[in-house]
């Protein structure tokens, strides 16, 4: 094509277009690879220069769509500032290379022509060196040009300079192209890069299972990882999951439909953690019962009747999650239960649930003249001392041991017995209950966890004696929840008399109370008593209570 005349404004415009030539090199190399020498730019239309005037090529996609020779961060797919055209001496090396070798020229040699050296020299994707080959790239302080052939020691060159149209070309008279010697001016050259003397290595890829987050709003899928592969259409804003990335970390394939996108438009989507388990769960100054284990949510423990509170403490398996549930607590006397909520970042709860028993604090008689305290409930402890006769305060009892009030140590309670006021004044006035039910079991001592005895039976019998709501029969000697007796009062046991019914209608209850069931209407008339309790009479035609303040006694 003619050479056209450069105006000044022109030279103003071009970056490193016009430079001094190459000294002569005493050697002439061939090319590795044969190649048709290019003295012309290919025509518009021409099929077969699909790197020229396309986006296979990165630089003709940069003057596309920065056309006004604006700078354009990240326009290059590298995070640079490029304000890249077309027709300018990057695009033609970048298109001339690619024609030759057959395929996109490596993506990393990109940016500034002066650029093109050190990036290549530390990527190491195409060999390099001082001596001018045919099939290299020449690569000067600002230009690189595409090394035709060589005739001793003398490079021929095609190349392209900067051109000031903001339009798309119309034809190949729209680009400033030469080919023959080097343009004057060029100076010393950096170096060569020899494209032809090897392939760029096959980009490596490795198995991935996660999730993208596509910040663009139509990224280009390819039918590989780069920009060589073929256009495969387009994807939306949105979150995508991969089946597969470069080793690279550039590209990222689809699971959808196995396209490739280039990743420096996503951002990784990390998955919330469901991660609710503790690390550790533990109350201050206590051993939990069982030990603690991530997957067990139950546990249990026992603490002294004179201990009010605890702290639970627990620490988090995962950092994002949330626990709740933890700190001081106040204790009644019994079972005490408290939940520990763990929160995983994604919104999964799991609970762990602590039931703490507070004992009740009984008094014990010390029956022999020296007893052994221990450090802990049993005899494998170690022996603190001895106890005198006398009444003590037990605060936890633990496999027939008790734990004294005021020292801490545990005493066998075998050589005790219970001393409480309870019991005194029981055993100072037996009186007589009724049992309520068909058989009621009878027990060795005054709690369930006592050997049962069998059953007594409905009937009239007398308390020698109670202790924590049990009742010593004394016909035996054996114990019986007094739950499900009623006391058989000197009131109860007098004699049958009549009433008069002073209203129309008068309420009857199961009991004597408001708080019994109400079972029907009692009509004026005069009615036998047969018992009475807090203002109320049982009739005796029924056995339904009725309150006596609206009677009037026969």
């Amino acid at each position: 094509m003619k050479r056209k005349a450069i105006s000044a404004l022109l030279i103003l415009f071009m970056i490193g277009a016009l430079l001094a030539p190459m000294g002569a090199k005493p050697l002439e190399a061939a090319a590795a690879t044969s190649f048709t020498i290019r003295t012309s730019m290919p025509k518009l239309n021409d099929k077969n220069a699909k790197f020229y005037y396309s986006d296979l090529n990165r630089f003709w996609k940069a003057g596309r769509l920065a056309p006004d020779f604006k700078y354009y961060k990240g326009i290059m797919d590298d995070g640079r500032t490029g304000g890249y055209v077309w027709g300018n001496c990057t695009w033609w090396a970048y298109s001339r290379a690619s024609e030759v070798i057959g395929e996109p020229l490596n993506p990393n040699l990109r940016g500034n022509a002066g650029e093109w050296w050190s990036c290549n020299k530390k990527g190491n994707y195409y060999p390099y060196g001082s001596t001018p080959k045919a099939g290299a790239i020449v690569v000067y302080k600002t230009h690189v040009a595409f090394v035709e052939k060589v005739v001793n020691g003398q490079i021929y060159v095609s190349e392209s300079g900067w051109q000031t149209r903001t339009y798309g070309p119309s034809s190949t008279d729209d680009f400033f192209f030469h080919y023959g010697k080097p343009w004057s001016s060029n100076g010393t050259p950096q170096g060569y890069i020899y494209v032809t003397d090897k392939k760029p290595a096959s980009v490596k890829t490795k198995a991935a299972s996660y999730s993208v987050k596509v910040s663009v709003s139509d990224l280009r899928m390819r039918s590989g990882p780069g920009t060589g592969y073929s256009n495969m259409g387009y994807i939306k804003k949105g979150t995508y999951k991969l089946k597969a990335v470069t080793t690279d970390g550039e590209w990222g394939q689809l699971s959808s439909n196995g396209y490739w996108i280039c990743l420096e438009y996503t951002t990784k989507v990390v998955p919330k953690s469901s991660n609710n388990n503790l690390k550790a769960l533990s109350v201050s100054g206590y051993s939990i019962s069982p030990a603690f284990k991530a997957t067990e949510t139950s546990y249990s423990l026992t603490v002294p009747s004179n201990v009010s509170s605890v702290t639970i403490k627990a620490t988090k398996a995962n950092s994002k999650a949330v626990v709740s549930g933890t700190g001081k607590i106040s204790l009644a006397t019994g079972t005490n239960t408290r939940s520990v909520k763990v929160k995983a970042e994604n919104g999964a709860v799991k609970t762990y649930t602590i039931k703490i028993t507070r004992s009740k604090e009984t008094k014990v008689k010390v029956s022999v003249t020296d007893l052994n305290m221990r450090s802990g409930p049993g005899t494998g402890y170690s022996s603190k001392g001895k106890l005198k006769a006398g009444t003590y305060a037990i605060v936890q009892t633990k496999n027939g041991w008790g734990k004294l009030k005021t020292n801490g140590y545990w005493i066998s309670l075998a050589y005790t017995k219970a001393a409480t006021s309870s019991t005194a004044a029981a055993t100072a006035g037996a009186y007589k209950v009724k049992v309520k039910v068909t058989s009621l079991n009878m027990r060795t001592g005054p709690g369930t966890s006592y050997k049962s005895k069998g059953k007594l039976k409905k009937g009239t019998y007398t308390i020698s004696s109670t202790k924590n709501g049990w009742g010593k029969l004394k016909t035996n000697g054996y114990w019986i929840k007094l739950s499900y007796t009623t006391k058989v009062s000197s009131t109860t046991a007098a004699k049958t008399y009549k009433v008069k019914v002073k209203v129309t209608e008068l309420n009857m209850r199961t009991g004597p109370g408001t708080s019994y069931k109400s079972k029907g209407k009692l009509k004026k008339g005069t009615y036998t008593i047969s018992s009475t309790k807090n203002g109320w009479g049982k009739v005796k035609s029924n056995g339904y209570w009725i309150k006596l303040s609206y009677t009037t006694k026969v």
